[in-house]
């Protein structure tokens, strides 16, 4: 087969190959004349009559149309799930070979479910490397191209919307979307699970995000039914480990209880970035419910495994998690080191969030040096904060500001920042 063969030329090879007269392909329902006006490019076949022919050749219909050799859409569809691992374990060079690759190969032969994949993987590659505009704007042309009826990967490309969305500060455009579509996917007349769960655990995410746990625990209520149906391990290890991070002190081994077995699914499945992924969120509630040196463990072996990998903005958040763990220490001067190196790559990411909790840190690690720019830094968290519409980020950070502006003198300063961080609690409540 050659890459600008006709579907006629294609016809005719496939009809010799097999030693086929063109009276014995036609019959019983065609002529052998309407047959070669097909072979000879004058006449489009009919559905029905591809349907016909297609028999007669012992092919796919939709094979012989697009020129597809038997069995390419299976290949293609198992060389994006690989992909997929190799991208975990950090190939991204040889993986945006592959999405390239993959994505004119699922073109040619008319795959339009798998040059989307294709597409999305390749926002996945350029978000592992840290570069969220280009994994935004792959996901948008992803979207743009998601064929009907498919509902899961809808989802798949939603959520990362909504991720990049999050990233770049608009949370509250991140939590329209997904809401949005849960709300499709809920409406349909046999609800895909694996739309809902993977939905459903973004929303939790950013509920996380937020501090509105109350709502992320509904939506972990309505969603646990549906795991027992979700094809999905890897969404379903997402979920798993997503609502063990909205467990207080005494649910402690609940939460090992989960991400264990979030971290059992991402070994077997061979998803390295995962399992480091898995040790953030361990170290991220360990650290929360006052064990610091148990969470400065997990978060030096999530730094370990993320930087390995090159998953550039999930190193900086892992580090900016240790960097704190250290202030509280007391290790200032180590605290600082881990904070600048985060700061510099959020800023190149523009991870606004992530901006917002390198200043704060960096900010009350100056104010417990009695530092000048304690309060320069301070105050440019809560602006981030607040222009990301983390109400809950921008309560504690207004109040540290306070303190620190009340701590140098500027009373009027002080009742600025803790009126504002008041305002923003009435609108958490």
């Amino acid at each position: 087969m050659t890459e600008d063969e006709t579907l006629g030329a294609r016809v005719r090879r496939l009809r010799l190959d097999r030693g086929l007269t063109q009276k014995d392909l036609a019959e019983p329902r065609y002529t052998r004349a309407y047959l070669a006006a097909v072979e000879a490019g004058v006449r489009a076949p009919t559905d029905e009559a591809l349907a016909h022919i297609a028999a007669g050749l012992d092919v796919d219909a939709d094979d012989l149309r697009h020129g597809r050799p038997p069995g390419a859409a299976e290949a293609l569809a198992r060389t994006l799930a690989e992909a997929r691992v190799r991208l975990s374990r950090g190939e991204t060079d040889a993986v945006q070979e592959i999405a390239q690759a993959a994505e004119r190969e699922a073109e040619r032969y008319g795959l339009p479910e798998l040059r989307c994949r294709a597409v999305q993987l390749t926002g996945e590659i350029e978000l592992h490397r840290g570069r969220v505009a280009e994994a935004a704007a792959a996901y948008d042309r992803a979207a743009s191209m998601l064929p009907p009826g498919r509902p899961a990967l809808r989802a798949a490309v939603s959520a990362r919307q909504a991720y990049c969305l999050q990233i770049d500060g608009a949370t509250g455009a991140a939590v329209a979307l997904l809401e949005a579509e849960l709300r499709t996917v809920r409406a349909a007349a046999e609800p895909d699970p694996d739309a809902q769960v993977r939905l459903t655990t973004a929303l939790v995410y950013t509920f996380l995000e937020q501090d509105w746990r109350e709502r992320a625990r509904r939506l972990e209520r309505e969603a646990l039914p549906l795991l027992p149906h979700v094809v999905n391990r890897e969404w379903v290890a997402q979920f798993i480990a997503t609502v063990a991070q909205l467990r207080r002190e005494h649910d402690l081994a609940e939460t090992e209880r989960l991400l264990g077995e979030a971290l059992a699914i991402y070994t077997d499945l061979g998803l390295t970035r995962e399992i480091g992924i898995c040790e953030w969120a361990r170290g991220y509630v360990l650290r929360r419910v006052g064990r610091a040196g148990e969470a400065a463990d997990c978060f030096e072996r999530a730094r370990t495994v993320l930087g390995d990998v090159g998953a550039v903005q999930d190193h900086a958040g892992a580090t900016l998690e240790l960097a704190e763990v250290r202030r509280l220490e007391g290790a200032l001067d180590e605290a600082e080191r881990l904070a600048r190196a985060a700061a510099d790559i959020c800023r190149q990411t523009h991870h606004v969030e992530c901006m917002a909790e390198a200043d704060r840190l960096l900010g009350r690690i100056a104010a417990a040096r009695g530092a000048p720019d304690a309060e320069r830094l301070l105050r440019s968290a809560a602006d981030r904060y607040a222009a990301a519409g983390l109400a809950a980020e921008l309560v504690t950070t207004s109040r540290l500001l306070g303190e620190q502006q009340r701590a140098t003198g500027d009373l009027a300063g002080a009742a600025e920042s803790f009126r504002r961080g008041l305002q923003a609690a009435t609108r958490l409540a």
